[in-house]
């Protein structure tokens, strides 16, 4: 379940579309299958369309996220959320005693990401909270002479690396488990001579031979960075969540099995933004990851995606409720044809240049 925790870990600091709040659109359900509906009809907002300049693609969608690894599920996207979530002290970041994250005077959560937050992402924040914290403390007891901003920035930039790092070489990896993602990835990150050759003699040549990390500048061949409308789609993983956190015993010993014993189960609906809030804070943060730990995400595959997500509540970017639920599997199918995203076979042609059999698919 932290696999499944992290990956929106990561998707709080690279992606979320601009909404145009003077669209609104509403789904409905066909008639012949309104039944077998949790909702029969929700509203939302459209995507914000913007001019791309681009003599193609005429128009896109704006980011409301910095689609680079900055830690900004931790730091925040803006100015403003920058400094709130700073104590502006040793270069750490606010953190209640209990090691989760701390709450403003109305209440919200204090990080650099609070929309649609649940309990795993709240844990996977805080953790990182902790990581900076304990960054800036070795930086201080190395460097005595640094003041809160360098501090701040250093230990900013070390968190980021270790975020990119788990993301690339650890959590890939063992999500899709294959020998050839393995060898690509690490040759991502420590280039064709591998991890001994780089450890000892440090980043040589481009990326091919040095790996991605570590060197001077970019190859991005005169084209902004951003993510693809494709990867938004394709990092959609709703298959991973349970529909229940199974909740361990952390004050005993493991059985034969080496898992802890189970205590109860917590439904996810009371799990996600302020009743996840709250349950967090009953369950405390050690509990809430050790629990995590033992648990299997969900297998990525059809028909397995969480029916609890039928009837969701959305949320504003300050975390705030929407009054209106919606359909989640039905509205990232809406946002896929509002985005001209392709279909998979017309992917697949366009990628490999397959004609169709005989129009079929």
């Amino acid at each position: 379940m932290i696999a499944a925790s992290w990956i929106q870990f990561m998707i709080h600091d690279w992606i979320d579309h601009l909404e145009d709040t003077q669209q609104i659109e509403e789904l409905r359900a066909p008639e012949e299958v309104a039944s077998q509906c949790p909702l029969k009809s929700f509203k939302f907002y459209k995507s914000k369309e913007t001019p791309t300049g681009f003599y193609e693609i005429k128009t896109g969608y704006l980011n409301r996220r910095t689609p680079w690894w900055d830690g900004s599920a931790i730091y925040g996207s803006d100015v403003e959320i920058l400094k709130k979530v700073r104590t502006f002290k040793d270069g750490k970041l606010k953190l209640s005693e209990n090691g989760l994250l701390e709450q403003d005077e109305n209440g919200k959560i204090i990080s650099g990401d609070v929309r649609n937050t649940w309990a795993g992402l709240l844990s996977l924040q805080a953790l990182f909270v902790q990581e900076h914290n304990l960054v800036c403390d070795a930086l201080k007891k190395e460097y005595p002479e640094l003041e809160d901003e360098e501090l701040y920035r250093h230990a900013r930039l070390v968190t980021s690396a270790v975020i990119a790092k788990v993301h690339t070489i650890d959590w890939t990896v063992e999500l899709l488990k294959t020998d050839t993602l393995l060898a690509a990835m690490r040759a991502n990150w420590y280039g064709l001579l591998g991890k001994k050759f780089k450890d000892t003699f440090g980043h040589v040549g481009g990326a091919i031979l040095g790996g991605l990390v570590g060197m001077k500048k970019p190859e991005n061949h005169g084209v902004p960075y951003s993510l693809t409308e494709e990867f938004v789609s394709v990092y959609r993983m709703h298959q991973l969540l349970p529909d229940k956190l199974q909740l361990r015993n952390i004050d005993t010993t493991c059985g034969p099995n080496k898992s802890l014993p189970l205590t109860n189960e917590i439904p996810m609906g009371d799990l996600i933004g302020g009743k996840g809030e709250e349950s967090l804070s009953r369950i405390g943060f050690t509990k809430q990851m050790v629990s995590m730990g033992h648990q299997a995400c969900g297998a990525l595959e059809l028909w397995n995606y969480p029916i609890w997500m039928r009837d969701l509540i959305a949320q504003d970017v300050d975390g705030t409720d929407r009054p209106g639920h919606v359909d989640l599997p039905a509205l990232e199918i809406y946002r896929d044809r509002e985005r001209s995203v392709a279909r998979y076979m017309n992917f697949v042609e366009g990628c490999c240049k397959f004609p169709s059999l005989n129009g079929k698919t």
